[in-house]
């Protein structure tokens, strides 16, 4: 089946959902299958490998972690609502991921039993939380959803710390966090990048980039890699900014497609990949 979840590495094991309802592990070095683990419906999401446990959102309701070195099931909540199509968080002994069923999960990652789960109101999946990576910093977690507000959590117990809309900062679903955990980034529907305090009990932006990448509604997580802030966009244009100040370093377009994923390697270097499947390496 075709592969649309991104990979994940640890080691020489490479893990990958696929629409033929299975999880495949393979060896880095040749591609040999060492297990695979079969769902009852496709696999669209991204793993995450931590502590040798593959964790793993799926169509079919469930939420699997999987040990890698056989592919056992280690457990399995199965009370999604939606699917899963990101790559979860960890932070402090949990799991978060949102679904395309209007919810946000707080799982504990060695049992799967849930800790808390959130919905924002809404029974429009549109506006689910589903579509962003999840960070998290000073026990707090963040989230952007396609509702533009940003939501902050306690981690240990979901209650909201505080949730935002502003109309001149229209948040979506691209987000990343800072080096130094000071900031959650977010692009905003006219395509500025803001910088938001990981630390305040209200919406507190005290810094922002103008990348000129207009209107703006691709989902892609923002990356950073040493003082470079990746921006992807939907119209096959990446922007690298200087984390200290906010100046556009430079922007490359590859594509006329939506940015898949963004990649630093070190060097100056970073891998960046379009939905129409093309994949590039640009030197900054």
């Amino acid at each position: 089946g075709k592969i649309y979840s991104t990979p994940a590495i640890s080691g020489d094991d490479v893990v990958a959902g696929s629409t033929d309802n299975n999880i495949y592990c393979v060896a880095l070095k040749t591609g040999k299958l060492k297990w695979k683990f079969e769902t009852r419906s496709p696999i669209v999401a991204n793993p995450l490998i931590k502590n040798g446990i593959v964790f793993i959102g799926s169509a079919d309701g469930h939420f699997r972690a999987i040990d890698i070195r056989n592919g056992s099931l280690k457990w399995d909540y199965a009370e999604v609502q939606g699917f899963v199509v990101t790559r979860p968080l960890f932070y402090n002994g949990k799991i978060y991921f949102g679904s395309w069923g209007t919810m946000f999960y707080a799982l504990d990652a060695n049992t799967g039993s849930l800790a808390w789960k959130w919905n924002n109101g809404s029974s429009n999946r549109m506006f689910s939380p589903a579509a962003c990576y999840p960070v998290a910093a000073h026990g707090r977690v963040f989230i952007v959803a396609p509702d533009r507000f940003m939501t902050v959590f306690d981690a240990a117990t979901g209650a909201v710390i505080w949730r935002k809309q502003d109309p001149l900062n229209r948040v979506r679903e691209s987000m990343g966090l800072s080096r130094d955990s000071s900031l959650v980034y977010a692009k905003t529907m006219e395509g500025d990048l803001i910088g938001v305090s990981t630390t305040a009990d209200s919406m507190q932006i005290p810094w922002r980039s103008n990348t000129t990448l207009n209107y703006e509604i691709g989902p892609t997580a923002i990356t950073t890699f040493g003082d470079i802030v990746y921006v992807p966009s939907h119209s096959g244009v990446i922007v690298a900014v200087d984390r200290r100040d906010g100046k556009v370093l430079w922007k490359h377009k590859i594509s006329n497609a939506l940015i898949s994923n963004v990649k630093p390697i070190g060097g100056g270097r970073v891998v960046v990949v379009s939905m129409d499947g093309k994949i590039v390496m640009l030197q900054g």
